[in-house]
């Protein structure tokens, strides 16, 4: 299973999710973790971005998370919310 951290501003926004949402992240994180391009994800990289290695991938049809890998393989998990999370702004 690959390593993980979670980034502030990603701790922020699971802290605001809904119960449900919140609790089905917790239950595919480990699915995610074993494959992160599972056809359930529907993993794709963000386009528009400075930093090439921003990934998106979908909890459902309505909420998405964001994460880059590093180096060594590790996921960094930067956000997650509803659909809206991928429009703001490019960094």
């Amino acid at each position: 299973m690959r390593k993980y951290v979670f980034t502030a501003q990603f701790e922020k926004s699971h802290s605001k999710l809904p119960d449900d949402i919140a609790e089905l992240f917790e239950k595919k994180l480990p699915v995610f973790l074993k494959d992160i391009f599972h056809p359930s994800f529907r993993t794709k990289k963000m386009e528009g971005f400075r930093n090439p290695y921003i990934w998106e991938a979908s909890l459902t049809m309505s909420y998405r998370f964001t994460f880059e890998m590093d180096k060594e393989g590790k996921i960094i998990f930067r956000n997650i919310g509803a659909h809206s999370i991928l429009e703001r702004k490019k960094v």
